[in-house]
């Protein structure tokens, strides 16, 4: 094999900075623009450095590849911090914290995902809908939960909403073996409960068993890395799962 084709087969590594990476995904509607008008949109609200303890946020590196639109979006946020003066009193001193999420907007499906932090993707909704007038709703999967579930092992927690039985409106299950326990299909199917947050191993494409809590009311997953960080084709086919459940 030459070292072209090597280069070639080598799975992009998505470095991950802490203990996981965490993907919030988001359902697109009233929108009825081509990948390139939106990356040129974006293009107009590029992120430029402020002065200091000015916060500023948008786009950089913004690409329009087929119906997707790839960008990442920069913000910052004013953090607040007790710290001691010089007479040893606790004082608030306020910092600028730069938060850096990548952005994938998927005009033939119809979704957005956004790598990142929870902070930086509610500002990034914001943005977003300011700039194109689309309207971005967590993209709820719907009772497509179910999908992911059975694909997951060593599940060791999961919580069941919607229950209808007396005062009882949700219950979490938390241990090991629970894909055994009967309790969990007798509140799903005897009192309408739905499985909406779970935690559990998957089996990635790579070979990787990566632990992965997944929360199907908000369209929201966190995959905990192993090493240096989580494959592209790792984490492109978790969230495929979960949009296919979602949009089924």
């Amino acid at each position: 094999m030459s070292r072209k084709t090597k280069s070639t087969a080598r799975s992009k590594l998505v470095r991950v900075p802490g203990l996981g990476l965490s993907v919030k995904l988001f359902r697109q509607e009233g929108l009825s623009k081509s990948a390139t008008q939106v990356a040129n949109q974006l293009r107009g609200h590029l992120y430029k450095p402020g002065r200091k303890n000015e916060i500023k946020s948008g786009f950089v590196d913004v690409k329009a590849k087929g119906k997707h639109v790839h960008a990442d979006f920069v913000a910052g946020f004013r953090v607040r911090v007790l710290t001691y003066n010089q007479d040893g009193e606790l004082t608030p001193v306020h910092y600028i914290s730069i938060d850096r999420a990548h952005v994938i907007i998927k005009m033939d499906r119809g979704t957005v995902e956004v790598r990142g932090s929870e902070r930086i993707a509610r500002k990034f909704r914001r943005t977003y809908v300011e700039i194109t007038g689309a309207s971005l709703s967590p993209l709820n999967l719907n009772c497509g939960t179910r999908r992911l579930y059975e694909q997951a092992k060593d599940i060791d927690s999961v919580l069941l909403t919607g229950i209808q039985k007396g005062n009882l409106s949700q219950l979490e299950f938390r241990g090991h073996g629970i894909q055994t326990e009967a309790e969990i299909g007798l509140y799903a199917r005897k009192y309408r409960g739905e499985i909406t947050r779970f935690r559990g191993t998957f089996a990635y494409p790579s070979g990787a068993f990566l632990t992965t809590t997944i929360n199907a009311e908000q369209g929201s997953l966190m995959v905990y890395k192993s090493g240096d960080g989580i494959l592209e084709k790792d984490l492109t086919w978790i969230v495929d799962l979960m949009e296919e459940a979602a949009l089924e």
